[in-house]
């Protein structure tokens, strides 16, 4: 993808460990782009990553208290992150947004105590790391 520099992308099969049987595919890309260059060699970065399970059996799961597969047939996150890079420093924020992470279904595993899990949405970051 030339504007994104580097960028890597997989395809996987997913195996469910449970079931000890195939379950669904993900596919998924990263990326590191650095966009402004400083004097002192820092620079500014545009990073993140996409991940997208799908073809996945909803069934095996049961279903939650409302009568809803647990699972999903697809679902994945990215991430969208602006990052400061100093050859000892990175200061940052990131965006991550979930659209039935992990197979699951808004409300998986509902019942009458329980309002089930949420698995879609936004959460954010805010990073510093130190680099060796």
């Amino acid at each position: 993808v030339p504007w994104l520099g580097k960028t890597g992308m997989n395809m996987f099969a997913t195996y469910d460990i449970n079931r000890k049987d195939w379950n669904g595919y993900q596919f998924s890309a990263n990326w590191f782009k650095p966009f402004v260059f400083f004097d002192d060699k820092s620079f500014l970065s545009f990073q993140g990553y996409v991940d997208y399970q799908f073809d996945m059996d909803e069934e095996y799961s049961g279903k939650n208290s409302d009568g809803n597969y647990n699972n999903t047939e697809h679902g994945g996150a990215g991430f969208l992150g602006l990052y400061y890079h100093t050859d000892r420093f990175a200061l940052g924020y990131g965006a991550k947004y979930f659209y039935h992470s992990y197979g699951l279904n808004d409300n998986a595993f509902k019942n009458e105590f329980w309002s089930g899990l949420n698995t879609t949405g936004w959460s954010h970051f805010l990073t510093a790391t130190y680099k060796i």
